[in-house]
């Protein structure tokens, strides 16, 4: 599968999700979408920022710079929060992460009722060494932002599509 096939089949699965779920951002759930391009395991994560800093606007304190800095620290290790089959030798390769908290200048959040509603989108990219092997994939996401309660996540491999409704008490996606 090409680069564009992945990406056509993660908008796909992206636009369909939302239409199921009605839910543009809602605090305390995420949104997850995995797809495997032979060797690359790819995933998309979508959360509205209060699920994983406890707030949504620009950071005012040093506590909420804090707050963010940990935060991306926390998602740049990705190899922790998610966890693909251990047989698959699965290895981060690249991730991005995109909230305007975490860019200076203007600030990109959208009010609703007085309320600032902003997300936090990220990519993360796994290369497996034996991607045959993959089978399932777990989400420590929870551990590490108890803000986060659900987790909805959409999977495209080889073996077919799958969904799930993650929580911290069911934290593996199968596939």
């Amino acid at each position: 599968m090409t680069k564009c096939k992945v990406l056509l089949l993660l908008s796909m699965l992206l636009t369909s999700f939302s239409t199921v779920a009605g839910e543009a951002h809602v605090h305390g759930v995420a949104t997850l979408q995995l797809a495997l391009d032979d060797s690359l395991l790819h995933l998309n994560l979508s959360s509205p920022l209060d699920s994983l800093l406890g707030f949504e606007h620009q950071p005012r304190t040093e506590k909420q710079k804090a707050a963010v800095r940990h935060m991306a620290d926390q998602l740049r290790q990705a190899e922790r929060l998610f966890q693909p089959t251990l047989a698959a030798r699965c290895t981060l390769k690249t991730y991005s992460l995109e909230s305007p908290v975490l860019e200076t200048g203007e600030y990109k959040g959208h009010d609703h009722e007085g309320h600032d509603h902003t997300d936090l989108n990220a990519e993360f990219v796994f290369y497996c060494a034996k991607p045959n092997e993959l089978r399932d994939l777990e989400i420590n996401l929870f551990s590490y932002f108890p803000g986060l309660l659900r987790l909805k996540t959409e999977a495209a491999t080889p073996r077919g599509q799958s969904a799930a409704i993650l929580t911290p008490s069911k934290r593996r996606i199968t596939w």
